[in-house]
C-alpha cells in the first residue's frame, strides 16, 4: 500500500500536522470545506481537496485510486456544523481501505466535570458530540483506531488568555488549567504514526497545571501588559497526560508558559 495520508479538516491543527506528516514520506491530501484554501495547501506541499457536507451526503473530491491507496486517515474537523458528527465521521471512515490507520482528534472536554485527576478510563459525558463520535468509531474500527484527546490548545495566534483580557473578577481562579502546546500535539501525532500505536486512547495534556489565576495573570502581564483579576474560588479536574509518555518515546517538550 502506498504511503498516502488523508487529513479530514486541514485547518489550524491539520495544516501544520500535514506538513510534518509529509516529512515522514507520506503523500498528504488535505481536505477543506473552504475552496479558497486549496491553493494555499498546495503551496505547502499538501494536496488540497474539497469536502462537501450536507444532510444527505458527504463528498470528498478524491479519486477512487487516491482513496483506495490511503494508509492513514486523520480526522481533525470539529463537530461544529454537523447535525450528527459521529455519523459523518463514520461515513467518511468507511470509504477508506480496511487496513488504513484511523486517527481521531478528540478533546479532553469529553470527560465529566469532576474535582479529581482524570485518566483515559475516567467517566465521560455521554451527551457530548465528540464522545458519541468516539463511541461510534470505536464500535466499528477499534482495532485500527487511535484517539488523541487534546487539552486546550496553545500556538501561533491562538491562546485562551485572549478571552480574559477585557474582563474583571473572573470566576474559578483556583481551578487548574489543562493546556497543551501545538508543537507537542504534532509530535504526539507523529509518534503514534511512526510507532503504530493503534487501538489506543491517549490524553495529550501538559503536566503543568497552575491555577487559572496564576497562569493567566502571568501570561496577560507578560504578553499584553494587562493586569487580570480573578476570584479566589473554584476547583476542577486535572487531565493526566502521562500514559503516552509511558507507552512510547513521546515527551512533553514545550512549557505552557512559552508564548
Amino acid at each position: 500500500m502506498k504511503k498516502n495520508c488523508v487529513i479530514i479538516g486541514c485547518g489550524w491543527l491539520g495544516q501544520p500536522l500535514g506538513i510534518e506528516i509529509a516529512k515522514l514520506g507520506f503523500t498528504v491530501y488535505g481536505g477543506t470545506r473552504n475552496t479558497e484554501k486549496i491553493n494555499e495547501l498546495s503551496q505547502l506541499g499538501i494536496n488540497g481537496f474539497k469536502i462537501d457536507f450536507n444532510e444527505q451526503e458527504i463528498s470528498l473530491d478524491l479519486s477512487s485510486e487516491q482513496i483506495q491507496t490511503t494508509s492513514l486517515v486523520v480526522f481533525s474537523v470539529p463537530p461544529t456544523g454537523f447535525s450528527n458528527y459521529g455519523e459523518a465521521l463514520l461515513t467518511i471512515a468507511k470509504l477508506f481501505p480496511q487496513e488504513a490507520h484511523l486517527l481521531l482528534t478528540s478533546s479532553t472536554g469529553v470527560y465529566k466535570e469532576v474535582n479529581e485527576i482524570v485518566h483515559e478510563n475516567s467517566d465521560l459525558d455521554e451527551n457530548h458530540a465528540v464522545t458519541k463520535a468516539e463511541t461510534l468509531l470505536l464500535h466499528n474500527f477499534k482495532e485500527r483506531l487511535t484517539i488523541l484527546r487534546l487539552a486546550g490548545l496553545i500556538g501561533e495566534n491562538r491562546h485562551p488568555v485572549n478571552y480574559f483580557l477585557n474582563k474583571q473578577d473572573i470566576p474559578n481562579g483556583l481551578a487548574p488549567v489543562n493546556l497543551i502546546q501545538l508543537s507537542d500535539v504534532i509530535q504526539a501525532f507523529l509518534t503514534v504514526i511512526q510507532e503504530k500505536k493503534v487501538s489506543q486512547i491517549y490524553n495529550i495534556c501538559s503536566p503543568e497545571h497552575p491555577t487559572r489565576m496564576n497562569y493567566y495573570s502571568e501570561i496577560a502581564k507578560h504578553k499584553f501588559g494587562v493586569e487580570l483579576s480573578f476570584l479566589a474560588e473554584g476547583d476542577g479536574k486535572i487531565i493526566d497526560g502521562s500514559k503516552i509518555v509511558k507507552e512510547s518515546s513521546f515527551q512533553y517538550n514545550t512549557s505552557i508558559f512559552e508564548v
